[in-house]
């Protein structure tokens, strides 16, 4: 067959871009034909004073990809995905009423506190099946219903990010959302799917603006120019989990790692135990009607926000590549945080919100770069540890195999570090799975191959994947620090 090309645009916090998947009948090949920053809305404060995404920039960069891939060759689709959670409003005319708000504004961890003082947490677990983090979609609506109730009131449609995009693709045309993305909202009911209007109306919250959902893999318009625009597993874990290269056999769990690491099971179900919610587990959507039942974790933030503190303090913009060396180099013996404490998810200085941690547990400070950045890596080397312990005793499961997937997969320390800590084989790659899963969704969209089953054959022939055996006396020493830090953390 002739070979087919699709353009995936893949929108992180702290960087979009757009990638060239070109299908050959048999395999997907990657090439990324332009990137650009999104901003985390950190400097894009409003007179409101709220931090939003500079949505008309961000669109303006996504059209101007689709031109250069068009002027390249003929597209056979376009799709996009991004971060879960933000979203925007559409008036009846289908313009936009403000630019959407970004997820770590201040302002939801108010509204998170007002809406757990009127519903419970077991409650809200019931009719979700979702962990109620601050920046959820529910607590968001909730904030902008206190600071800004007259947009909602105007709102005839709500689209989150990768929706938006679409909407502007296709001329102001789709204004479906798709379901993976969808389930991160905290307003959707676990399994069945469909939004939960029972829970909007109990909390006095308004959903005259939640329209129609789509699976992934659906065609949701196209463009002016006639090229079909497709949803993939618009939430980017969620096409990062589809494209994971797994063989028959394995026992397998998977971590996306970038700015937010995810660890977690794909299942054809939700799991909604006590226990579950206890652990800090949510159920989300996969593709093929699967459930990414998974743990949030701080992920490669830690590194990223401590990169633009050493920055402010040292006058050196230190590359990544740089930071894993002198990590490497630091004394193994330092301090570890709880990578996934809600205190680390927008401090205004990352390196001393550490050192604070630090010293609060009675841990010697990390003082230099190297030591600051070990302390990061460590201390997500641990979350994964007790986090896949945890996944294995909620499931009734053993993991011999930890795929590691997305851009984080690229730091050969951490994944080391990780395969030690863990106990367990980690494969790392591929590095560019939530584009490649986008490719797929698109696969799937247009029929270029039959179902997601067939999908998955072709990732695992287009992927490189590296292998880490965990080192059985570094795993001791995993041992030993565990059962310290955690006597730590309890004090």
């Amino acid at each position: 067959m002739a070979s087919q090309r699709f353009l995936a645009v893949d929108l992180g916090a702290e960087s979009g871009r757009g990638v060239v998947a070109e299908f050959d009948g048999e395999r997907v090949a990657l090439s990324e034909i332009g990137r650009f920053e999104t901003g985390r809305g950190r400097e894009d404060l409003g007179p409101d004073g709220v931090r939003r995404w500079d949505f008309a920039r961000i669109g303006g960069e996504v059209e101007a990809l689709l031109t250069k891939a068009s002027g390249d060759g003929a597209l056979h689709g376009v799709g996009v995905d991004s971060w879960g959670v933000d979203h925007g409003f559409l008036n009846a005319d289908g313009v936009l009423l403000a630019p959407p708000v970004a997820y770590r504004d201040l302002s939801h961890a108010a509204a998170h506190e007002d809406v757990l003082s009127r519903i419970t947490r077991e409650e809200l677990w019931d009719a979700t099946g979702i962990q109620p983090l601050s920046f959820n979609t529910l607590y968001q609506i909730a904030a902008r219903q206190k600071d800004s109730p007259e947009v909602l009131d105007r709102a005839r449609r709500l689209l989150l990010i990768p929706d938006l995009l679409h909407n502007v693709l296709t001329g102001k045309r789709s204004l479906v959302v798709e379901g993976t993305n969808a389930s991160t909202t905290q307003m959707q009911r676990p399994g069945v799917g469909g939004w939960n209007t029972d829970l909007l109306d109990r909390l006095g919250l308004p959903s005259h603006f939640l329209g129609e959902v789509v699976s992934p893999g659906s065609r949701v318009g196209e463009t002016l120019g006639g090229i079909p625009v497709y949803a993939p597993g618009t939430h980017d874990t969620a096409s990062a989990v589809a494209a994971t290269p797994v063989k028959s056999g394995e026992r397998w769990a998977f971590l996306s790692s970038g700015t937010w690491s995810l660890l977690g099971a794909e299942l054809p179900a939700p799991v909604l135990s006590r226990e579950a919610m206890k652990r800090g587990f949510s159920n989300e959507g996969g593709v093929a009607g699967t459930t990414r039942f998974l743990k949030n974790i701080m992920g490669l933030w830690l590194v990223q926000e401590c990169r633009r503190s050493l920055a402010k303090t040292t006058g050196r913009q230190f590359t990544y590549p740089e930071l894993v060396t002198l990590a490497e180099a630091a004394r193994p013996d330092g301090p570890l945080i709880d990578a996934v404490a809600p205190r680390f998810l927008a401090p205004a200085d990352m390196a001393e919100e550490i050192r604070a941690a630090c010293a609060e547990t009675g841990q010697t400070l990390p003082a230099d770069a190297g030591a600051l950045i070990r302390c990061c890596l460590e201390s997500l080397a641990m979350a994964y540890r007790l986090s896949l312990r945890d996944l294995g005793r909620l499931l009734g499961e053993e993991f011999d195999v930890l795929h590691v997937i997305g851009g984080g997969s690229q730091n050969l320390l951490l994944n080391q570090w990780t395969a030690d800590a863990c106990g367990v084989t980690v494969k790392s790659g591929p590095s560019e799975a939530t584009a490649l899963g986008n490719a797929l969704g698109q696969l799937v969209a247009s029929g270029a191959v039959t179902d997601w089953t067939q999908a998955r054959e072709v990732s695992r022939r287009s992927a490189d994947v590296s292998t880490f055996v965990p080192d059985p006396a570094r795993q001791a020493q995993w041992a030993q620090r565990e059962r310290e830090i955690v006597k730590l953390w309890a004090k």
